[in-house]
């Protein structure tokens, strides 16, 4: 149900959002070398309006906020370096974000969003500087149940927290318009997820900017003063830390802290899959791997599952093939039914999402594919290692049928069913048709149709899912003309193992059918 919520929650916020800017999609984030140095700011301080002495290079976090920045109507957002120098040390204690109280009678009116991990581009000068770590934003208007018969005030609302944030040492480094259509071009799905609330007002609201600096700790604070509401956002500047880790065994990539899968991955032993490089799709055959996964309560950052990407990638020695969204004529010539055993984890609109494509070659000469879905709502990535086809089929005659079934008193079959489905493919028609010919040789024979699974996944589901499959057998062999009384379709999942489940090999093996006299 909270998946459901907060995609409801989010699709009427966007929707708004949308309707009160017409905000265009932005360009597609630059190509970056893995483990190369992030990109800095370009723009000075003195250029944008700023105090020239507090001017220093910078390192944009995660490599991406020096790309270039548009607002609405396409015109570049100059990015503000900021020396934290010019801030002095402060003494004083600071809680937890936002590092103040509500003035008396006020409350976050909607919910506070909170981020574990997350960015920002505060307004400085004529631009934006970029601040990254755990973040807190939200519109603060009347408490109605502590304050009923209260009517809100800006002014009360502003006096209040200037003064808390002097206060606390903090120094006031923007006082201006808010412009707010910087916030609507290339960025308007990030911040229209996770920081709407706190920047949706007229371009002329009143902003002020307030850095809080301490021997270990910074925080940013940007207040926007509207006539009916305060939007604000406070970030405490940390270096990121990853915790998802290159594994070096498939599916390689772990999940960052704090991030759960939405739902059962996707695990296929043979596949191929469209990996867009930015000219074409490079298809890649072999096997596969894909999920969906998001943080608790509306959490999720798209930031910090970016940042925990690169830094995998950096461990792993991976190339950036491609980073933004599928150009939307390449992402519609994909079909539904190509995109949909993967829907959970890729989406369908790949011209919609930012997204990146990774290549990793292995010392070992195995090669590594991985498309990355990077949505504010839902995470999700695909991975493919490259291998060539092996066909694990063979067809068994009836007469091998019947030797087998005599020395042993059962036999395996070559029976081919769709991924995690109990629908039989094409290809076991013919072995089908021996086991038909076998039965009707032999009248008295009576079978029973054994199903069985590797042990992946959820116990119950493969017991299920293997008698799913030998009823599908035990149907398919009625259909053909065989007496329902002389067969029995039975269900073993993962319990009768005939070989080690810890390797691919063995997985092939255990997953089959088998014929067993009765």
């Amino acid at each position: 149900m909270r998946h459901a919520r907060s995609t409801l929650i989010v699709l009427v916020l966007l929707t708004a959002l949308s309707a009160c800017n017409g905000a265009s999609d932005g360009p597609a984030a630059p190509r970056v070398d893995a483990g190369a140095a992030p990109p800095a700011a370009t723009a000075d301080v003195a250029a944008a309006g700023g105090d020239a002495t507090t001017a220093r290079a910078s390192v944009t976090p995660g490599g991406v906020a020096g790309a270039a920045l548009v607002d609405r109507d396409g015109t570049p957002v100059p990015q503000v370096a900021f020396d934290p120098d010019s801030v002095p040390v402060t003494q004083g204690a600071l809680g937890a974000l936002p590092v103040f109280s509500m003035p008396r009678g006020y409350r976050a009116v909607n919910r506070a969003r909170t981020r574990a991990y997350a960015r920002f581009p505060f307004r400085l000068g004529h631009g934006v500087h970029w601040v990254e770590g755990p973040s807190w934003s939200a519109a603060i208007g009347i408490d109605r149940d502590a304050a009923p018969g209260k009517d809100y005030s800006p002014l009360e609302v502003r006096r209040n927290l200037e003064a808390v944030l002097e206060q606390a040492g903090g120094r006031r480094v923007y006082d201006g318009p808010l412009q707010r259509d910087v916030y609507y071009g290339s960025l308007k799905d990030e911040i229209g997820h996770g920081y709407i609330d706190a920047v949706n007002y007229d371009a002329t609201t009143p902003t002020a900017v307030f850095v809080i600096r301490r021997a270990d700790r910074t925080v940013w604070v940007q207040l926007a003063y509207d006539g009916s509401s305060t939007g604000v956002v406070a970030v405490d500047e940390q270096p990121f830390r990853p915790t998802a880790r290159w594994s070096g065994e498939f599916p390689y990539l772990i999940l960052p802290a704090g991030y759960d899968q939405r739902d059962q991955p996707l695990r296929r032993d043979y596949d191929a899959f469209p990996f867009w490089t930015g000219a074409a799709f490079e298809e890649v055959e072999g096997k596969a791997y894909a999920i969906a996964f998001d943080a608790e309560e509306d959490t999720t950052s798209m930031h910090e599952v970016r940042r925990h990407l690169e830094a995998m990638m950096a461990e792993a020695g991976g190339a950036l093939v491609h980073a933004g969204p599928v150009p939307v004529a390449a992402s519609e010539g994909i079909s539904f039914e190509r995109k949909s055993p993967y829907g959970n984890a890729a989406g369908y609109s790949w011209d919609e999402d930012d997204r990146s494509t990774w290549r990793v070659d292995l010392d070992d000469g195995r090669q590594v594919w991985i498309h990355a879905r990077l949505d504010p709502l839902i995470a999700g990535w695909v991975v493919v290692e490259r291998e060539g086809f092996q066909q694990t089929a063979a067809l068994l005659p009836a007469d091998a049928l019947k030797q087998g079934i005599a020395e042993d008193g059962r036999v395996a079959i070559a029976v081919n069913f769709a991924v995690d489905k109990a629908d039989i493919l094409p290809d076991s028609q013919p072995q089908l048709d021996q086991v038909v010919a076998l039965l009707r040789d032999d009248r008295s024979l009576r079978l029973s149709i054994d199903g069985h699974t590797d042990a992946s996944g959820d116990a119950a589901r493969n017991k299920a899912l293997s008698l799913a499959r030998a009823q599908s057998v035990m149907a398919s062999l009625v259909e053909a003309g065989i007496v329902a009384d002389r067969l029995r379709a039975t269900g073993h999942g993962a319990e009768r193992a005939v070989a080690d489940n810890a390797t691919d090999a063995g997985k092939a093996l255990n997953r089959r059918v088998e014929l067993v006299r009765l």
